[in-house]
């Protein structure tokens, strides 16, 4: 493969996303007077947390979503936030419901995911989203791996049949909903983590190669094989010379040179995620008053 990568910038592809977000939200409201709300419940004051969740409400808000900020102070029970949840998953008029992630530490963080309703849960991160994405059935998948997928398809290879796909990571938030969504489009898929042996000659077998380990630089050079598709799911915080900067799972620098796409971090997967994320909260509006995509509502 010739030196340099393509650089697959997902602001783009993420703005292509929110137009038909906004369209469809237009829609909703012209024909039905629905107006499509997210939820976030935030617990504490994480500074990296907070502007977060301020760039997610910022990108809702300019795709038409009504949002609403529910903050509760660090201390707070486990009963009372799923207090907060349970009133949110009775408002008719709330669509979708985000958790932070970033959860103080003694904090049972699936405890309150586990308490959103599924049929509002935009992140994809309830068991019985998860459950009925392991049985192809169409549920809520969570952004990243629907980022990574979505890049894949648009600017690699539409259908990737047959494509070995590495999927390095095996959580529940990226690395399984990713290697799912790969077998979904015919990949043949393997899945590894940070204790597989000989994994860079594991990697290096990939045509796909996800990382997904929120380890910092773990994916260098010669870990990929010259031509593959790098998208790198990762997001660590590091700080270098006292500058506090984030960084994915790939040694960027290093990958570019060999591989024939990879992802950026920042400014990658991460925009397009969050896209996703609007259009699952669209999604959900329709689920749950019973429109199919064209706004007609379904029989019974």
């Amino acid at each position: 493969m010739a030196r340099g990568a393509r650089i697959l910038e997902g602001e783009h592809t993420a703005q292509e996303i929110l137009r038909d977000v906004r369209q469809q939200v237009r829609d909703l409201d012209d024909e039905h007077r629905l107006t499509v709300t997210l939820a976030f419940v935030v617990v504490g004051d994480n500074p990296a947390t907070l502007q977060l969740i301020a760039n997610k409400k910022a990108r809702a808000e300019d795709a038409g979503l009504r949002t609403e900020l529910h903050t509760l102070p660090a201390d707070t029970a486990d009963g009372e936030v799923i207090t907060v949840i349970d009133g949110l998953n009775h408002d008719p008029g709330v669509h979708g419901i985000l958790i932070q992630h970033h959860m103080p530490r003694y904090r049972d963080a699936r405890r309150l995911i586990e308490a959103v309703d599924p049929a509002k849960d935009v992140d994809g991160f309830h068991t019985a989203n998860a459950g009925l994405l392991a049985t192809d059935v169409p549920a809520f998948v969570p952004c990243d791996a629907l980022a990574g997928v979505h890049l894949l398809k648009e600017h690699v290879d539409p259908r990737p049949v047959g494509w070995h796909a590495v999927v390095v990571g095996d959580t529940h938030r990226t690395g399984r909903p990713s290697a799912r969504l790969l077998l979904g489009e015919r990949c043949t898929v393997t899945i590894a983590h940070e204790d597989t042996r000989d994994l860079a000659d594991i990697c290096k077998q990939a045509d796909i190669l996800f990382a997904a380990t929120n380890r910092a630089g773990m994916i260098r050079a010669h870990h990929v094989k010259p031509g593959a598709a790098v998208f790198d799911l990762g997001r660590s915080r590091i700080t270098v010379n006292g500058e506090l900067r984030i960084v994915g799972d790939v040694r960027f620098d290093e990958v570019r040179e060999v591989a024939g796409w990879v992802t950026p971090v920042p400014g990658g997967l991460g925009p397009v995620a969050v896209a996703m994320l609007m259009r699952n909260v669209v999604t959900a509006c329709r689920r749950q008053k019973r429109l199919d995509a064209r706004g007609a509502r379904h029989a019974g």
